[in-house]
């Protein structure tokens, strides 16, 4: 109760006096420049029927983001999470020296993956590959895919990049070591419909206050692809964590029956969470429906085909999830 109050004071004081802040800066100045505030947010609802668990309605995300110009070429952005027990997701500062030097600041999603960096409301499945939930920085982690730093993006051309640096601990919380992490992400687009992009983090975990801190290395590489009604998207990652290695990838496939309105998707991804121990890979077949009554609002059916090498046991899952936004 006491986090949702902060929480709540929090938003109040940037939704109604750093506005007037800015806003009298400017007129003092001279300049003609007014503040920008939007408010947005969604929520997803849904039905989850699994062969080895327990068939639920559930609420997955309830989310509200608070973001704008608090100065000219100054951005900021502050989204909470309010179900459960509400959480702080994102507080950042963006600072445009140009358009080719963003510096960022804060709390927001490490530079790493495509997937990652999608909002939730904006997957086209329900669930994000394993591979992104398992290897990805900040999602390894169950950190959201979120860490505490600074990070230098920006664009040239065909080219986007992002460079930042870590506490490598995760959301709302110090750091517990004097090592920072450091990831890295560039993505070429020759076309306007495709795009290949390269990522590489690297990184310690475990206190260094009891000396056993091991090395952390992620690389991944992404590819997207769209034309008409079609979309192609894919990933691979290798991971070191200490001495064990680890990798996946997937790969996923869009057809729009009528544009922007019905989606067919089909996924194929795999994990293998240890390379030197035979069997222990895990591959999930997704088939998926999605319904868009508006942008942000929309209906998604899923059925996760799931085969483990080293189970006979299937845990087959069929989801529904309806999505609200604004």
């Amino acid at each position: 109760m006491k986090r949702a109050l902060k929480i709540a004071s929090f938003l109040i004081y940037y939704l109604f006096f750093m506005p007037n802040f800015s806003l009298h800066a400017g007129e003092e100045s001279g300049a003609s420049f007014k503040p920008s505030l939007k408010l947005s947010g969604y929520s997803q609802v849904g039905y989850l029927n699994q062969a080895q668990g327990i068939d639920e309605f559930k609420i997955r995300r309830a989310r509200l983001s608070l973001g704008g110009e608090i100065l000219e070429k100054i951005n900021y952005k502050i989204q909470v999470e309010t179900i459960q027990n509400p959480s702080l997701l994102d507080v950042e500062v963006s600072v445009m020296f140009l358009k080719e030097v963003i510096l960022r600041f804060g709390q927001f999603k490490v530079p790493f993956s495509r997937e990652s960096l999608t909002s939730g409301s904006d997957l086209e499945t329900i669930n994000r590959s394993q591979v992104v939930e398992n290897l990805c920085p900040g999602r390894d982690s169950r950190n959201k895919g979120r860490d505490i730093g600074m990070a230098l993006t920006g664009h040239f051309s065909r080219l986007e990049y992002s460079l930042g640096i870590f506490n490598g601990n995760g959301i709302n919380k110090a750091d517990d070591n004097s090592s920072k992490d450091i990831a890295g992400r560039v993505v070429f687009s020759p076309f306007e419909s495709f795009s290949l992009g390269i990522a590489h983090y690297q990184g310690k975990y475990g206190p260094s206050s009891r000396g056993n801190q091991f090395d952390k290395k992620r690389t991944g590489m992404e590819l997207f692809f769209s034309r008409d009604k079609f979309s192609l998207k894919g990933e691979f990652i290798l991971a070191e964590d200490g001495e064990i290695q680890k990798k996946g990838w997937y790969l996923e496939g869009g057809f729009y029956f009528l544009p922007e309105k019905f989606q067919a998707i089909f996924k194929y991804d795999s994990l293998d969470l240890n390379k030197d121990i035979e069997g222990d890979r895990k591959d999930v077949i997704t088939l998926g429906l999605n319904w868009f009554l508006a942008k942000k609002t929309k209906l998604q059916v899923n059925y996760e085909y799931h085969n483990k090498n080293a189970s006979s046991l299937s845990n087959n899952v069929f989801i529904v999830q309806f999505q609200a936004g604004f």
